[in-house]
């Protein structure tokens, strides 16, 4: 493949032409490899300090993740409590977590902008996704150096082995209407990953030099598997922060398909499926809910003032018990992965057909502008996890550093500390799959902190990683992966790899150098609170121009016995939700 160089003022043409040579980009300092709401986070901070020397790799046509393509814009919050039963003591976590000096500053701007139109109750705020990157996201990112469509094909690094010097990416343009060339995902995806023109698309194969640091914002941990890192996948720890990875790489959690429903007054006849239908699945299980009650959980428009039901409410279905799949993993096993990568055949290491094989289609509102899609699926599906890096000196973000007694107030301090979080253990487990003990203990969450080490990897020097590739525990994941605590922690690493080129730093690890580590904190906790404010009193107060640092040894991972059980969901088969009302 031959290459040619592309400077900044001949962008504008990259998008309009194609062709099968590859076009060399070399003055992105930070590529973040996007797809997330972290990888969103991560380059609106980095790009106020670096301006268009930050390049977003985004997959699909929406930026945001979570909140925009994975069709989820209702953001989750903690809403739980815990108590001492030898006091009765009781932390309100949840509250504590709602309250704005407890939030992100941008991410709340940003949720309160539509507020919450739907009048939902899983969240503060439930809005509709198109609107909510027309009018919220886009005006924060019009200036962002966006490549949109792009995938990475290949991670080259120095003779180190240490730094990524090279991405190689495929950016492809349709060639005609959505309608036009309606597919499924999974019959899509082998297109976007090949250099090849098709039918649908045409291509252009990108390569990113002269990088200084990159951040790994994917929602697959592309970048971890592409760049030989060391990363941990599904059940792979036999106990709350091992690295041996000698566990169960094949099980994790259940991923979802999310999509739009509307009400009408009267029944009215299905428009024509664009696809065929799938076979298998059975009833839509409620758990025991009132219909009502499932139908306004991720409400996003209502004409009504109350919680009741309203006449052309829409609202997206992401339901545990409905259309979660818990069949089969979403991500190949290790050694599949890592033959796709080193034959240089890569296609996102996923299980094939698995985004699809499950869909209901028959109760959809298919709006092209409403969803992205042809079809009315989401343009990606919520996963509830990812690969996880495993970070310098083997750290892992574990359990016991987030959760304790109601007494404790919050959890246990990092020195390096960058970004809050508080959402209680969350499993949404597979139907074949086995989980060890230790998965079905409870663990009472409190406030907990984020620190710079789960941003890192052991092995790359030059990679920051972000929302549900940090490394953290399968737990600790389950805890992390919502939202706030993703678009949070891709701010600090923006801030933070912003800071290192600014710097002449080219090594994480260096990061955390005293000196500097206070000047990044000092940058951070102005878009994004580092301290928890509980009862009018900082935890800790780092108030003052020179903070102390707490130089405790990191918890042990030891996993303590306790008396309940964590929220943990037993996914049966998929459903379908296709009674009570008439949809579009």
């Amino acid at each position: 493949m031959r290459c040619r160089k592309v400077s900044l003022s001949a962008l504008i043409l990259i998008v309009s032409v194609h062709s099968i040579l590859c076009d060399i980009i070399d003055d992105c300092s930070l590529v973040i490899v996007g797809g997330s709401t972290a990888a969103l986070g991560a380059a609106i901070s980095a790009s106020t300090k670096l301006d268009q020397r930050v390049c977003l790799l985004e997959p699909t046509d929406w930026a945001g993740g979570q909140l925009t393509s994975e069709l989820l814009s209702a953001p989750d919050f903690a809403y739980h409590k815990i108590t001492d039963k030898d006091t009765n003591f009781t932390l309100d976590v949840g509250t504590i977590n709602r309250q704005a000096n407890n939030q992100n500053l941008l991410f709340r701007q940003m949720i309160t902008t539509l507020g919450n139109t739907g009048r939902c109750w899983v969240s503060l705020y439930c809005s509709i996704p198109d609107q909510f990157l027309s009018r919220v996201i886009q005006p924060l990112i019009g200036n962002i150096r966006i490549y949109y469509n792009t995938v990475i094909k290949q991670i080259i690094k120095d003779e180190s082995g240490r730094r990524i010097i090279q991405i190689d990416a495929i950016q492809r343009t349709p060639r005609a209407s959505s309608d036009e060339y309606c597919r499924f995902l999974s019959e899509e995806l082998p297109d976007w990953y090949s250099p090849d023109e098709s039918p649908w698309f045409s291509k252009t194969s990108l390569s990113f030099r002269n990088i200084s640091f990159v951040v790994e914002g994917t929602s697959w941990g592309e970048v971890l598997v592409l760049a030989n890192a060391s990363y941990l996948q599904g059940l792979m720890e036999q106990f709350d922060g091992d690295i041996s990875g000698v566990g169960n790489a094949t099980c994790g959690q259940s991923f979802t398909f999310d999509f739009l429903e509307q009400l009408h007054e009267t029944s009215v006849d299905e428009p024509s499926n664009p696809l065929p239908e799938p076979t298998g699945g059975g009833n839509y299980s409620l758990l025991g809910y009132e219909w009502e009650r499932i139908w306004t959980y991720r409400r996003v428009n209502t004409s009504t003032t109350s919680a009741f039901v309203a006449v052309n409410d829409l609202t997206i279905q992401n339901w545990d018990r409905g259309n979660d799949y818990g069949r089969d993993y979403f991500y190949l096993p290790v050694a599949d992965a890592h033959q796709q990568r080193d034959t240089n055949q890569w296609q996102g290491g996923y299980r094939a057909k698995a985004p699809t094989n499950w869909a209901n289609r028959t109760v959809l509102v298919r709006s092209v502008s409403t969803a992205g899609t042809c079809h009315g699926l989401a343009k990606m599906p919520y996963l509830r996890e990812s690969r996880r890096s495993i970070g310098i000196n083997n750290f892992l973000l574990n359990i016991s550093m987030i959760s304790g007694n109601a007494r404790d107030i919050h959890g246990y301090i990092p020195h390096d500390r960058l970004c809050l979080g508080a959402y209680n253990v969350d499993i949404h487990s597979m139907s074949q799959c086995k989980y060890p003990a230790y998965i079905y203990q409870y663990y009472p969450v409190l406030p907990y902190y984020v620190p710079l080490r789960a941003m890192t990897n052991r092995d790359i020097d030059n990679l920051f990683v972000i929302g549900k590739t940090m490394a953290q525990t399968f737990l600790v994941n389950s805890a992390t992966r919502l939202h706030p605590v993703e678009f949070s922690s891709g701010q600090a690493a923006g801030i933070a790899s912003a800071y290192a080129i600014q710097s002449n730093i080219e090594n994480v690890g260096d990061l955390m150098q005293d000196e500097h580590l206070r000047q990044i904190q000092a940058l951070v906790k102005s878009i994004t609170p580092i301290s928890w404010t509980i009862n009018g009193t900082q935890y800790p107060d780092d108030s003052a121009s020179s903070p102390s640092f707490s130089t405790s040894t990191t918890p042990s991972t030891t996993t303590t016995s306790h008396s309940s059980s964590p929220i943990f969901s037993l996914s049966l088969p998929i459903f379908f939700l296709a009674m009570f009302f008439s949809i579009f």
